[in-house]
């Protein structure tokens, strides 16, 4: 079974995006999937922080850049 979310990207030039991901899947592996580095960005579901290693849930993501990638 699969899981749609809807990724909003701040602070970023990147566009947004929606992915479908396997039920299960963790939040590092969505950065994985984005090739963002764990460490410049934020994620927040809901408005509230969640760890790298929770597992994603369909909806709404908001991934927010807090350190230059350049």
């Amino acid at each position: 079974m699969s899981i749609k979310i809807n990724i909003e990207l701040l602070n970023t030039e990147e566009p947004g995006r929606e992915l479908e991901v396997s039920e299960g899947t963790n939040y590092e592996k969505i950065l994985e999937i984005l090739d963002l580095n764990q460490e410049t960005v934020l994620i927040l579901k809901e408005g509230q922080a969640v760890p790298f290693d929770g597992m994603a849930t369909s909806g709404n993501l908001t991934i927010m850049c807090i350190a230059s990638q350049g």
